[in-house]
């Protein structure tokens, strides 16, 4: 699945390459992932890169690498990566504001107690919802929620980051 992931979204910047509208943007940030199944709550530090190939529609890719161990009645828990590839729906509100939708596939992979399988971990479908707010030409803040639902009964969980996000 990483190299499904890995694949689509290179594939995307890509065949984008050559539109003369399109934004190459990259961005640097924090997250928490509170989990369902596993009962802990996550952080990690974020990376993205992505296109706005139209106003309104984009492409981008993600990883995150965990930073802390959340310990529950089930023993200790934490994520050691998380790929992602989605496409990002745009709406301008005002001339500094818009508001995001994305959605798409990741997979997690958690350090968890030897003998627990049924976690968020693996293949995921993501979706979320967020807003952007434009510092300058250059810099934007953007703030995202991002819901998982793992394949075969491997539970969900809720993701908020904070990023700064750079235009290229």
């Amino acid at each position: 699945m990483n190299k499904i992931i890995a694949s689509a979204a290179a594939l995307a910047l890509v065949a984008t390459a050559g539109i003369a509208s399109a934004e190459t943007y990259g961005s640097i940030g924090v997250q928490n992932s509170k989990t369902s199944k596993s009962d802990s709550s996550l952080n990690s530090i974020n990376a993205r890169v992505g296109k706005k190939i139209t106003p309104h529609f984009g492409v981008e890719g993600e990883a995150a690498v965990g930073t802390n161990s959340d310990t529950n009645a089930t023993g200790t828990y934490k994520q050691t990566h998380r790929l992602g590839a989605y496409a990002v729906g745009y709406l301008p509100v005002t001339e500094n504001i818009e508001l995001i939708g994305r959605a798409g596939v990741s997979n997690t992979r958690l350090k968890r107690p030897e003998g627990v399988n049924m976690v968020e971990n693996g293949n995921a479908f993501d979706y979320g919802v967020g807003a952007q707010y434009k510092v300058n030409d250059t810099y934007a803040v953007r703030g995202d929620y991002t819901r998982s639902e793992y394949r075969e009964k491997h539970g969900d969980s809720d993701t908020v980051s904070l990023n700064l996000v750079r235009k290229f």
